[in-house]
């Protein structure tokens, strides 16, 4: 769509040169030599510009200058600085002429509009990066003065552990993705909050066999190719650390959800899945509790955006459907939600896994490798 504008651009171009000829008659020597001067570096600028859209480059930032001019900075062909429009002649009655260059730049959720004197107007992409929450310590780009960041958040052990049914935790992924997400203290007078209030806890527990798995191995996923319980290479492609969501329904006192901790909407473009070993025990056998499955049943998760109030979108993914359980990472496209900066997820199944107090199946899923659309400034 930019490439479109190069017609409106040369028009621009020439423009400036038709203005300069019938300035030259007007100026005295030293005039004259300023103004090719300053046609030379306008039609360089606008050449900028034009090479820009010609070359799929973007705008990393645009400096508004004191004294009126602007330094646009590109990814590919670095720094140009351009004058604001002047007063200048020709003119219509009351109202003077301008030169042709940048006199205002709006920009925008991905791009950058300047426009010009004469009316012509440029829409360049602004830069984005796609960056990863991985919740390896190798990874962490935070604030915080730690060579584990993400692991020191891994309660142990799994179940009334010192995190998740202590002080809680609220983790950050600032200077990468800007993701947050919490799990509330927890009230032992009440018995509420903690990991069985909801939220996304930080985990590396994984497991070659689900059979035995209850509440009290609430953080381990299933992988066939790992040696027994293990504490690395569970997560998604042979990863150490991922993170479990439990969605608490009514009960919850932190939420299912990744927050913009700067409150910046962003693309969430994917995220890898997978069942945990509690889950597919329970969904596969049953429980005193939850019924197993039925074979035309299923388990899934639904994701919902939001831009502050507004509902973006919605996407699910099924975890179970009709006697076919993922048991591996596998990826979920959750581009369709467009800019959020909240995604909320709700766990939900078939009819068998509600009872008289509603979904008795453990709600939980596995998330790794989170992609974020990021425009860095």
């Amino acid at each position: 769509m930019f490439k479109m504008k190069l017609r409106r651009v040369l028009g621009l171009v020439l423009s400036i040169v038709a203005a300069g000829s019938i300035a030259v008659s007007c100026y005295d020597d030293s005039e004259l030599r300023n103004s090719i001067n300053d046609l030379k570096d306008q039609l360089s600028q606008l050449k900028t510009l034009v090479n820009t859209l010609q070359n799929d480059d973007s705008v990393t930032s645009v400096t508004n200058n004191a004294d009126g001019s602007y330094t646009i900075n590109f990814k590919k062909s670095g720094a140009v600085t351009i004058r604001s429009g002047r007063d200048g002649e020709p003119g219509t009655p009351g109202t003077p002429g301008k030169d042709g260059s940048i006199i205002n730049v709006i920009k925008g959720e991905e791009t950058y509009t300047f426009e010009f004197s004469d009316g012509t107007t440029i829409v360049l992409p602004r830069y984005s990066e796609v960056r990863v929450l991985s919740f390896e310590d190798a990874d962490y780009k935070g604030a915080s003065e730690t060579t584990a960041y993400w692991t020191s958040l891994i309660d142990e052990p799994q179940y009334s552990g010192p995190i998740l049914y202590g002080t809680g935790c609220k983790w950050f992924d600032d200077n990468n993705t800007f993701i947050t997400a919490s799990v509330a203290p927890y009230d032992a007078e009440t018995w509420s909050g903690g990991f069985s209030g909801g939220g996304v806890a930080v985990s590396n527990y994984g497991n070659n066999v689900y059979g035995d798995h209850d509440y009290s191995l609430q953080l381990e996923v299933f992988n066939a190719g790992l040696d027994g319980t293990v504490r690395k290479g569970a997560g998604n492609n042979g990863s150490d650390n991922f993170a479990v969501i439990y969605d608490a329904g009514t009960w919850a006192a932190a939420p299912a959800a990744l927050i913009m901790n700067d409150g910046v909407a962003r693309v969430i473009e994917s995220a890898y899945v997978t069942n945990t070993c509690y889950v597919l025990n329970t969904l596969i056998n049953g429980n005193d509790y939850c019924a197993p499955v039925a074979d035309d049943g299923f388990f899934k998760i639904v994701a919902t955006g939001y831009a502050g109030e507004e509902v973006t979108g919605t996407s699910e993914f099924f975890l179970v459907n009709k006697n076919e359980f993922v048991t591996d990472w596998i990826k979920w496209e959750l581009s369709s939600l467009g800019a959020v900066d909240k995604i909320v997820f709700a766990i939900s199944g078939s009819s068998e896994l509600y009872g008289e107090w509603g979904f008795n199946a453990p709600a939980y899923f596995a998330i790794d490798d989170i992609a974020v659309k990021v425009y860095p400034e």
